[in-house]
């Protein structure tokens, strides 16, 4: 009788589960419409409608709570509707699209001042709940306004706090100390002495350090989109020493510089994008001259240091005319080619490009530190896959990208990679502290081709209990970062950074003509 008593129960309580539960579950999903930005400006700026719109949508996007409706069916609507969008136009475009909240907004440029004026608006109750205003001197604030906006919807309307980062207060008697040659963020900014600067005629796509030919002293190796260049510390400069030119329409996007095989020679590994593939290859010392010791690879490589294996030779595929394939592999040598050996554990949106793993915020554990290919946000997760932290600013900032063609030209879709990023314990404390550039646009990062980058600086980040958070900086590069290394690169028995820097006030990458390799050295 109380078997029968209980199944009955349990009957009542799945079938309440089913028919409720649902229902008051999409009750909660809220929708928003992001309706195009009007911009006020003599030149085109298009993409910037386009990047508004993509950026507020991807900040208020939220699983099973909020819901963004699609662009191309609100620009149907849109459509539909004469005249200049104004407040009643958009309360009868949300009505239309029976959506929660509509967001408004315009973009003004005039000479070299720029203001963004936004608003949310309720469709229900037709009024104003949050505006926006910022005027400033050129493009650079439109993100953090955009951003800062999408954060007040977040908190006071969807009750979403995205908790802002906490700086910890540096003890006064460390504040001079530090790497030579760095700017510890606390200081005065005063000028820092770089301990070398050379320019090249070419545009640098990326580089690296090693002992190439087996002599016992390191070289310098980059690349530009089609040549490989190897340059010796001679005399206190850099003299080139070979240049090994590509073939079939080379397209050379990252480079790595290590002795995986132990024979003392480093191996050179070069990821090379077909037009709808890969074709990497890797270059070692032989016999006097560099030779292709593995060719035609459908890998993108790239040496990384993974916590009790050391340094690693890791691949990942591309999708035909696509983008990543979804896994990263360890790679096993295998004769002249590579295969595919055990598969990483990393978090969803990692890529081989993206990611550095290291003991960052805990002596005792392993956490994973990911750029986030979209917004370019630094997403800090733990030994278990979940996200203990996340930067309010971008970081990195590089054009070099693959395409995914679609229909038409319009319809292509860029992918672009992500700057370097790699741990080094530099003040020798048991925590790794995080290298990445940060490179300034005047458009932020909502150009989605041919991305625009006026200058950049070096940060080391370093965990101060509560935030990851920029310890020490270069001075500011009149260029783009491309490349950086943390090694001994002029054999002077003290490690070095190397950067190269693409020149230009508008450069971009790849296509410049010009760079410059800086070194910073370190006590």
């Amino acid at each position: 009788m109380r078997k029968a008593v209980f199944k009955i129960s349990l009957m009542i309580l799945l079938l309440t589960l089913t028919v409720f539960v649902p229902a008051s579950y999409a009750e909660k999903i809220k929708t928003i419409i992001v309706l195009p930005f009007k911009i006020n400006a003599a030149q085109d700026l298009t993409f910037l409608k386009e990047g508004i719109m993509d950026m507020l949508s991807s900040r208020l996007s939220w699983k099973d709570r909020v819901m963004v409706i699609e662009k191309g069916l609100v620009k149907e609507k849109v459509a539909e509707f004469k005249g200049s969008l104004n407040k009643e136009i958009a309360i009868n475009i949300g009505k239309a699209l029976k959506a929660d909240y509509v967001i408004l907004g315009s973009l003004t440029v005039f000479g070299d001042s720029v203001s963004i004026d936004a608003k949310i608006l309720d469709v229900n109750k037709e009024k104003e709940l949050i505006t926006a205003f910022n005027q400033s001197k050129g493009m650079d604030e439109v993100i953090p306004t955009v951003n800062k906006f999408a954060q007040d919807i977040n908190a006071k309307i969807m009750g979403r706090y995205v908790r802002t980062p906490v700086y910890a207060k540096v003890p006064e008697e460390e504040e001079k100390v530090g790497p030579k040659g760095l700017i510890r963020v606390k200081e005065s900014l005063q000028e820092k002495e770089i301990g070398h600067a050379q320019a090249f005629r070419t545009g640098i796509v990326g580089l690296d350090v090693g002992d190439v030919d087996g002599d016992g002293k390191n070289e310098l190796v980059f690349i530009d989109s089609n040549t490989v260049y190897i340059h010796k510390w001679t005399e206190n400069k850099f003299a080139e020493f070979r240049s090994i030119k590509g073939r079939w329409s080379p397209n050379y996007v990252y480079l790595s510089v290590a002795d995986l095989d132990g024979n003392g020679r480093a191996e050179i590994y070069v990821s090379n994008l077909s037009e709808s593939g890969l074709s990497s290859f890797v270059l070692e010392w032989q016999s006097g001259d560099f030779a292709t010791i593995a060719k035609g690879q459908r890998w993108f490589f790239r040496v990384v240091d993974i916590p009790g294996k050391g340094k690693t030779l890791i691949g990942q595929s591309r999708i035909t005319g696509g983008g990543f394939t979804r896994y990263i592999y360890i790679l096993k040598r295998e004769g002249d080619s590579f295969a595919k050996g055990e598969r990483l554990r990393l978090p969803a949106m990692a890529n081989i490009f993206n990611f550095t793993q290291g003991n960052i915020a805990d002596k005792d554990e392993v956490q994973t530190l990911i750029l986030s290919p979209e917004t370019e946000i630094l997403f800090l997760f733990n030994k278990d896959g979940k996200k203990i932290w996340r930067s309010d600013d971008s970081f990195g900032g590089i054009d070099t990208h693959m395409v995914a063609p679609g229909s038409s030209e319009a319809d292509e879709r860029w992918i672009h990679f992500s700057s370097p990023i790699f741990l080094s314990d530099i003040d020798n404390d048991g925590l790794s502290e995080v290298v990445i550039c940060k490179n300034k646009s005047s458009v932020g990062r909502l150009l989605e081709k041919n991305r625009m980058f006026s200058s950049g600086k070096l940060h080391i980040l370093s965990w101060d209990k509560v935030d990851l958070a920029t310890k020490w900086e270069t001075k500011k590069m009149s260029g783009a970062i491309t490349g950086y290394s943390l090694k001994d690169v002029d054999n002077d028995g003290r490690l070095e950074f190397v950067m190269s820097v693409v020149l230009g006030s508008k450069s971009i990458l790849g296509r410049s003509g010009r760079s410059q390799v800086v070194i910073y050295d370190l006590d």
